[in-house]
């Protein structure tokens, strides 16, 4: 390995009761050394040193990146070959970089589907001295696209109607989990076919708070985030003509929120019945798997005489099974 500059390793976060945003640090940090790196890595990956942290991110040599489409994002991201596969570099401040490090290895270890974090680097300097900004290291999702890379070609009202299916889908999970996104829109996710349909996936966030449970008016809040910020995503498609011109970005938009309610219907509420009409077991299954959804169990519980059925599926989403597959 080639000779790189000093570091100071730091093991990962370990509060991941932390309710909402991780608390900023009080006074000023001390100043790193000139050369000197601060990781702080869920895995000690010694090839972190080998890329150019000395230079700014838009100032990164070609030979370091990696030629992957990238969506739009209000920091300087680039993606750059790590040890055999491609990583995202997003410059931010350390504030943000290490709340958004922390949202996601807890959203990890809740199975939610979302990009790797890898490592945040602070103590960034120029061979001359003069500071640069943090960075959050996630790892590249195999096989996903930014939602503008799927409009290479007019997009058919049928598929954007399953990449917001996707999204409604990707929002229940999450508000499930008690995270209060605060951003959602197409940008902040990557997306990944699953068959016919798509699997969505987090990709920001900075603003992100995970609380026990989310409140009522917590989840419409991001519900109407996400219908706003959509609206406004198709509007801009529309006018550079990557959508059907038939397409109403405003009526399109209001989608993801009957079929997120539709959706959090379906997966929270519980169905009673009599012990004669089992059949609606089957008929609750069919209609999870007509949303996109595979049940993985039931739950049931029958009244003290025996008389009455208590139903609770527990679902995965259409994309679970491929995620593991590529795990293993």
């Amino acid at each position: 390995m080639k000779k790189g500059p000093a570091a100071n390793w730091h093991d990962e976060p370990t509060d991941f009761g932390q309710m909402g945003k991780l608390p900023r640090a009080l006074g000023t940090p001390p100043a790193a050394a000139t050369g000197s790196l601060n990781i702080t890595s869920a895995t000690t990956d010694e090839n972190l040193l080998d890329l150019p942290w000395h230079l700014a991110l838009e100032d990164w040599p070609v030979a370091n990146l990696a030629a992957l489409p990238r969506g739009l994002s209000r920091h300087i991201v680039r993606f750059a070959h790590l040890s055999g596969s491609v990583i995202a570099v997003k410059e931010t401040s350390e504030h943000v970089a290490r709340h958004e490090y922390h949202m996601l290895r807890k959203l990890q270890r809740l199975d939610v589907p979302c990009v790797e974090p890898l490592a945040v680097l602070t103590g960034r300097r120029t061979a001359g001295g003069e500071e640069l900004d943090p960075v959050l290291v996630t790892r590249h999702l195999r096989f996903s696209l930014p939602y503008r890379a799927l409009f290479s070609q007019t997009l058919r009202e049928e598929t954007l109607t399953r990449l917001i299916d996707a999204q409604a889908l990707l929002l229940v999970r999450l508000h499930l989990v008690g995270f209060y996104w605060g951003d959602v829109s197409l940008p902040n996710t990557l997306s990944r076919r699953d068959a016919g349909a798509f699997a969505a996936y987090l990709v920001g966030a900075e603003t992100g708070e995970l609380y026990p449970e989310l409140s009522t008016g917590q989840g419409e809040y991001d519900l109407e985030i996400a219908r706003v910020n959509i609206a406004g995503e198709l509007m801009d498609l529309q006018e550079g003509g990557l959508i059907e011109e038939k397409i109403d970005p405003m009526a399109t938009s209001e989608r993801i929120m009957d079929s997120y309610r539709n959706l959090w219907a379906e997966l929270t509420g519980p169905e009673s019945f009599d012990r004669g009409e089992r059949w609606r077991g089957n008929a609750r299954v069919r209609r999870l798997n007509e949303l996109g959804l595979d049940v993985e169990e039931f739950t049931i519980k029958t009244t003290a005489d025996g008389a009455a059925i208590q139903l609770q599926p527990k679902v995965v989403d259409a994309g679970h099974h491929q995620r593991r597959l590529l795990q293993l």
